[in-house]
């Protein structure tokens, strides 16, 4: 037949067959791709035979050959001690497929072997092919794939994961101090002029969400609402955010002590968080605490030393 009959043979074949061949031949590729190894177990024949061998199989799993005989020489590439040995026997005992995938569902676990010296990952694949329903298990597929970087990399994530939970324990840990200290606390961001609340009492958190952060308003609405008149003045200027890095050209730490209308004594601080890449400060946080017991001892110290000096 010549290659031109040979075409025309083929073109006669119907669309239907020939998108069931290409869907086909797609399928086989892809799996070829997601697994290492291929197999199909015959128990009516006692044979196998190989769709696709991996590359750490040869010697042992042959294209085809008896089920008897490949089984134990895989077996025999484990330590006698190594619990993956046992696991991988019994799932590819014969009695135990028949009764285990009798019912069509997939079967999937992970073992462990050496190869060369270095621990390889695989999962193996095993599912029935149940040509009639209620017929007892022939044909059984045995997939294997290697999943070794797949497991480098969940323990990697683990790992990472292990290390993120610490920081996060340890930051909870000083944020749980930092509320101990101080009562109100708010970020801001320099460039936009907003404020976030880390810390404040109800009344202080309601009206920052009602100005939508906006850090004019926030500073306004303290120094009337907690600043004694003598010292709002000073307290909006050290909240000023335009000429911070001028305040702070050497140093992420800036305070400032205020009396309050309800009597208290506080310290405010400016504290920096992060700069840009120009060095100008991008992100601060304010931190008001109570200082009141600390400034009374401070005055009854002058008070002290002051009378000492008159008496002399």
């Amino acid at each position: 037949m010549s290659d031109q009959d040979q075409r025309k043979d083929f073109n006669d074949i119907a669309g239907d067959d020939l998108d069931e061949l290409y869907l086909y031949e797609a399928y086989r590729e892809g799996v070829h791709r997601l697994h290492s190894s291929e197999y199909l177990f015959d128990f009516q024949t006692g044979k196998y035979h190989a769709f696709s061998v991996a590359r750490t199989t040869p010697g042992f799993w042959a294209a085809d050959g008896k089920i008897v005989d490949a089984v134990p020489v895989f077996l025999s590439k484990f330590d006698k001690e190594d619990p993956y040995r046992a696991l991988v026997q019994k799932h590819l005992d014969e009695e135990w497929l028949k009764e285990s995938l009798a019912d069509g569902h997939l079967e999937e676990f992970d073992y462990c072997r050496k190869i060369d010296g270095v621990d390889r990952w695989f999962r193996m694949a095993l599912t029935a092919v149940c040509m009639q329903p209620g017929e007892e298990v022939r044909f059984v597929v045995v997939a294997t794939t290697d999943i070794t970087e797949l497991i480098s990399e969940h323990e990697k994530m683990r790992e990472e994961l292990t290390i993120t939970n610490a920081r996060l324990k340890r930051e909870m840990s000083i944020l749980r101090a930092f509320k101990n200290i101080y009562f109100i606390s708010f970020s801001i961001d320099i460039n936009s002029e907003l404020a976030h609340v880390i810390e404040a009492p109800e009344d202080y958190k309601d009206f920052a969400e009602k100005v939508n952060g906006d850090l004019r308003q926030t500073i306004q609405m303290m120094s009337q609402n907690l600043v004694a008149p003598e010292y709002a003045e000073t307290f909006i200027k050290f909240l000023e955010p335009r000429d911070i890095d001028k305040r702070l050209p050497n140093s992420n730490l800036l305070s400032c002590d205020f009396f309050t209308k309800t009597g208290m004594w506080c310290r405010c601080h400016l504290i920096v968080v992060s700069k840009d890449r120009n060095n100008k400060i991008e992100l601060a946080i304010c931190a008001v605490q109570n200082i009141t017991e600390e400034k009374e001892k401070e005055i009854r110290l002058k008070q002290a030393l002051a009378e000492a000096s008159e008496k002399k």
